[in-house]
């Protein structure tokens, strides 16, 4: 008892005394030094110009994030191969000894009527075992069902595995997009800083200039106070934007892992736009094979499916085998060396319960997954038709940008000029720069959002831009690999999905040219099943211009080109019972005129022919298979009226009747709406002025070949806001 009682007092005296100990300042200071250290170390100086490139490659191979997703990647490798381990069977090896402090000695009795006999008062004792021995054994335990669920849980881990390779790769890409966007923006702030420090010294003098002339009673009050708020005005503008990019340089530094303060310049770069090299279908497809998100949804999925099988045999009986070899330096035994071999199988009766409960558990996570995973599919398809239009509304921004910098230009020129010869003060000079040094700007800040919108594209679609394996390569290698995946990108993934198999007769073979009768394209074009719904939009994921028309039972694209339009880049997407694929193709548009033309001087100029709505420009001839609506003539021109140059007319005779569709108080504007008209509805019509003089009135007239047209020219007029329109004869 002395001796257990001494055992127990260390054990709680150990742990009493074991209290919170705060951190050595000296010891953290020294961390922070190291740490410090660490961040500021460069394997490479950065002794050139950078590059987009290069500022790419440096953020790959030296930002933190990206180094924590690879360690993320190799902790998951560890976590598989111990999961791999949990496979083997169990072999124990023990050894141990045993003391008392005097013999384990027992008596025996008889046993009578299920009663054992009281001892005798001189009992006889035996004994069996020693009072100190030593025992040794090497055991091998296999339990099948331990065995079933580990293959299970380690191909979980291994899909887990390649979670966080997928994960890695969306660092890459949240890199690369991050990066282009920091990088474009520091060379917009470069630009800015070396013009706006000379501009704000000139508003500067001429604040104090007109304050001295205000102070002097030199000009009145009010001008001198005017031109005060217009500089300080100036100043601010100017303040504004520069704050707006101070930072765009220390995000670059950031993520290329620099420490604040490390100093690099900039190389000097030529503006290209850039051209995406996929069309929306590809991107699409490419986006839905591709993309982290989606891998890493396809992932979990399996990893439900796999917890279904584990719940499924967590309710099967449990058999273990077991061997052993052992060794015991008794005395009393006659063998001390022996071997044990055994097998047991178990069943636990409450899993009749709670097994079907599991699996039903795990088949809601399967469903989940597979929600999961669809809509995420939609929302990658989403992104990647936003980020496409960003990126062509970014281009049109970027060339809106380049004319008002061009104008710019000219115009402070023009007030440089003058100033030199009226010789009038300086506001209208400064105001000038200061506005063609924000024009410069916005053409910069357009670009950085052209590029950012372009390396979204990338991000969008699930582009790879940096080789698998990054061990042991340079900067200048990996720039350069950057630099080559990033020009072939659009052929990378071009045979990515097995789609050409489903399109029979690409439109492409079809001659697709928008003739005077309009495009239909073949029904046998795809192979998606019955009932199948077509639909159509441009190639960059737009919707349709005003002018085309699709009739999707018929298969029919039809319209009047504007005159610049010489081709057009379409899409058309067959959704079949189960599957839904699209064809991309160019449509030829110059031969519809041509054959407009062709056709108008075969058509007699007094013959009516009925027509409907929408209209085409210029007169058709029937076909000769009836259509369910009748072709559309557009009316000849006509002499102007008196007094009014009317930019189209159409006869009395070729028309029996007009529709005055609205009045307005001036030519342009009458001509506008007729315009709209044309392109919203697609009615032609002319302009007359009225007999009204003061003020006089211009109305648009549309001309009905037939009675029978004037009930549908009325209803597209009310799609224009139109309800008020009468039938007149002439």
């Amino acid at each position: 008892m002395s001796k257990l009682f001494v055992v127990l007092s260390l054990a709680l005296l150990t742990a009493c005394t074991r209290a919170p100990e705060p951190l050595d300042m000296d010891a953290v200071t020294l961390e922070l030094r190291s740490d410090l250290n660490q961040l500021g170390s460069v394997a490479v100086p950065l002794d050139e110009p950078l590059r987009l490139y290069q500022a790419i490659a440096r953020a790959i191979l030296y930002n933190r994030e990206y180094r924590l997703s690879i360690m993320e990647a190799a902790l998951s490798q560890r976590q598989y191969d111990l999961a791999k381990t949990n496979m083997l069977p169990a072999l124990t090896l023990s050894a141990g000894y045993s003391g008392r402090d005097n013999y384990a000695a027992s008596a025996s009795t008889t046993f009578t009527n299920n009663r054992p006999d009281p001892l005798p008062s001189s009992p006889s004792y035996s004994v069996s075992q020693d009072k100190n021995r030593s025992t040794s054994s090497a055991a091998f335990t296999w339990n099948i069902l331990d065995f079933g669920l580990s293959y299970v849980r380690a191909g979980q881990s291994a899909d887990r595995r390649m979670i966080a390779i997928e994960r890695q790769r969306k660092v890459v890409h949240n890199i690369v997009r991050e990066v282009t966007s920091s990088y474009w923006r520091a060379i917009a702030a470069d630009n800015l800083l070396d013009e706006l420090g000379p501009l704000l010294r000139r508003v500067e003098e001429a604040l104090a200039d007109s304050r001295r002339i205000e102070q002097r009673r030199l000009t009145p009050p009010v001008e001198a106070l005017i031109y005060q708020k217009e500089l300080l005005e100036i100043r601010r503008t100017l303040h504004t934007q520069q704050r707006s990019l101070m930072t765009a340089k220390l995000e670059l530094s950031q993520l290329m892992g620099f420490l604040p303060g490390q100093q690099f310049t900039l190389a000097k770069v030529e503006y290209i736009i850039p051209e995406i090299a996929m069309n929306i279908s590809l991107m699409e497809n490419t986006a839905m094979m591709s993309r982290p998100e989606l891998m890493e949804t396809r992932y979990q999925k399996r990893i439900s499916q796999s917890e279904v099988r584990a719940a499924l045999l967590s309710m099967m009986p449990n058999l273990s085998l077991t061997a052993s070899a052992n060794s015991d330096d008794s005395d009393y035994q006659k063998h001390n060396d022996y071997v044990e071999m055994g097998a047991q199988v178990s069943y636990n009766l409450l899993s009749a319960f709670s097994g079907p409960k599991n699996r039903d558990v795990a088949k809601a996570g399967v469903d989940v997954a597979e929600e999961r995973r669809l809509a995420m599919a939609m929302a990658v398809v989403s992104q990647v038709h936003i980020a496409n239009m960003n990126f062509v509304q970014s281009r049109q921004d970027y060339r809106v940008a380049e004319e008002y910098l061009d104008v710019s230009k000219r115009l402070t020129k023009q007030t440089r000029d003058a100033q030199k010869v009226a010789k009038f003060g300086e506001l209208e000079v400064i105001r000038q720069e200061a506005s063609l040094l924000l024009a410069n700007l916005r053409r910069d800040i357009a670009f950085a959002e052209l590029q950012n919108s372009f390396s979204t594209v990338y991000a969008s679609v699930g582009l790879d831009v940096v080789p698998s394996h990054l061990e042991d390569m340079s900067i200048a290698n990996l720039s350069q690999a950057i630099t080559q995946s990033l020009k072939k990108w659009g052929l990378k993934y071009k045979s990515v999905v097995g789609e050409s198999r489903r399109v029979i007769l690409p439109i492409a073979d079809q001659n697709p040219m928008l003739g005077a009768n309009g495009f239909v394209f073949a029904a046998n074009t795809f192979d998606v099943g019955e009932p199948v719904k077509y639909s159509i939009g441009m190639q960059d994921g737009t919707a349709l211009p005003d002018w085309v028309a699709f009739d999707s039972d018929l298969r029919k694209i039809s319209g009047v080109p504007p005159k610049e339009k010489m081709q057009l880049s379409l899409r058309v997407i067959a959704q079949g019972p189960e599957r839904r694929v699209t064809d991309s193709f160019v449509l030829q548009l110059d031969d519809a005129k041509k054959g407009i033309s062709t056709k108008r001087q075969k058509t007699p100029a007094a013959a009516p022919v009925p027509i409907p709505i929408p209209a085409a420009p210029e007169p058709t001839v029937a076909p000769t298979v009836a259509p369910t609506r009748a072709p559309i003539v557009a009316p000849v021109k006509a002499p102007p009226a008196p007094k009014a140059p009317i930019s189209t007319q159409a006869p009395k005779s070729q028309a029996p009747g007009f529709v005055q569709a609205k009045a307005l108080n001036s030519l342009a504007k009458a001509q506008k709406f007729s315009d709209k008209i044309k392109n919203t509805v697609g009615l032609q019509s002319f302009v007359r002025k009225t007999k009204r003089l003061n003020p006089p009135m211009y109305r648009v007239i549309i001309p009905a070949f037939s009675p029978d047209d004037v009930p549908s020219i009325m209803q597209a007029l009310e799609r224009v806001g139109v309800r008020d329109a009468f039938m007149t004869r002439n």
